[in-house]
């Protein structure tokens, strides 16, 4: 038996697969607000399921976060845990345990998915099983991976990166007047600080502040959460969330197309997290989304660009079978 582990800011998502075809037969999402440590939420889930760490073969985890390569140690971005390999395997009796950045675990889980599991943004030209390819992932974070094609072995090795950390680069008058709310609040000047939950609040707080459309734009609740935001943003009754969303979703395909240059992945670019899923029809809609993802460098480069597919991963268990995956190979 098999455990895997999607390790988020906000939830910790479990399975356990029967071997040899990764069969889930059980599977529970569990809060991490007011848990000390990851171990006593994993314990929790293998006392529900009724299983002991001597019953299962192997375990792998992907956590938000930068994995040590060969001391499997990672301390949580958006958490104050601290996880170590070996300290685990001690205190959930498991022998083999294996710590992945959670989107290297999305990007295992890519040639696991069905046709039904991703929304199409853009096609492939020509289906093709080799070509690099990207997957973004904003969330709780902004999460990037790459999964790299390697002739010689006819497969694919995920790579993992923290480039949702690396600069925000605006591109219009409006966008250079957000980074300077972000400087002046503090903020990170990255795009995970306007591309993620806590990026649509920080594009929201600028939209109703005094120099732009000011608190008579605001919402009724004081303190939306990023959910309320892109509900209202959905349905386009409040202007502040409208474009919010909107600035929201030009940033997403501006980063996306970054990545793909980054990996050139004619292979594919893969949009996950919980929330393109849930504004699908408004990227598909969007004009921005693509205008971003392609006009960038000379004219050759954005030809590369506009022959690259991309697709909405619609399945909330792809890091957790892409985890699956990677224990099963242990």
């Amino acid at each position: 038996m098999i455990l895997a582990g999607d390790i988020g800011g906000t939830h910790s998502r479990f399975g356990l697969f029967e071997l040899p075809e990764l069969r889930l037969v059980c599977e529970r999402s569990i809060e991490n607000k007011g848990r000390g440590t990851f171990t006593e939420v994993a314990r929790e889930f293998l006392a529900e399921a009724g299983v002991g760490g001597d019953q299962i073969e192997a375990a792998t985890f992907g956590v938000a976060g930068p994995v040590r390569a060969g001391g499997g140690q990672v301390k949580l971005t958006n958490l104050s845990w601290d996880l170590e390999e070996r300290a685990l395997e001690r205190d959930l009796g498991i022998r083999h345990i294996a710590l992945i950045n959670d989107l290297r675990a999305h990007a295992e889980g890519l040639p696991l998915l069905r046709p039904q599991d991703l929304i199409t943004v853009v096609p492939a030209a020509t289906p093709r099983a080799q070509g690099n390819r990207a997957i973004i992932a904003a969330g709780t974070g902004l999460g990037e991976a790459g999964i790299i094609w390697v002739d010689q072995e006819q497969r694919h090795h995920s790579v993992s990166c923290e480039g949702g950390h690396c600069d925000f680069a605006p591109q219009t008058a409006r966008e250079w007047q957000l980074l300077e709310h972000l400087r002046q609040a503090g903020k990170p000047l990255s795009f995970e600080s306007v591309l993620s939950g806590r990026g649509l609040r920080n594009i929201y707080d600028f939209l109703i502040s005094d120099r732009q459309m000011g608190k008579s734009a605001a919402l009724a609740d004081a303190n939306p959460d990023p959910s309320e935001i892109s509900r209202a943003g959905m349905a386009g009754g409040n202007p502040a969330c409208t474009e919010a969303l909107e600035m929201f979703i030009a940033f997403y395909g501006a980063e996306a197309g970054n990545l793909a240059l980054k990996y050139l992945a004619t292979g594919g670019v893969y949009l996950g997290g919980g929330i393109a899923p849930r504004i699908a029809s408004k990227i598909l809609a969007s004009k921005d989304f693509l205008a971003r993802f392609r006009n960038k460098g000379p004219e050759k480069i954005q030809k590369v660009l506009a022959d690259i597919p991309i697709f909405i991963i619609n399945s909330e268990t792809n890091a957790l079978y892409g985890a699956a995956s990677y224990a099963r190979r242990m």
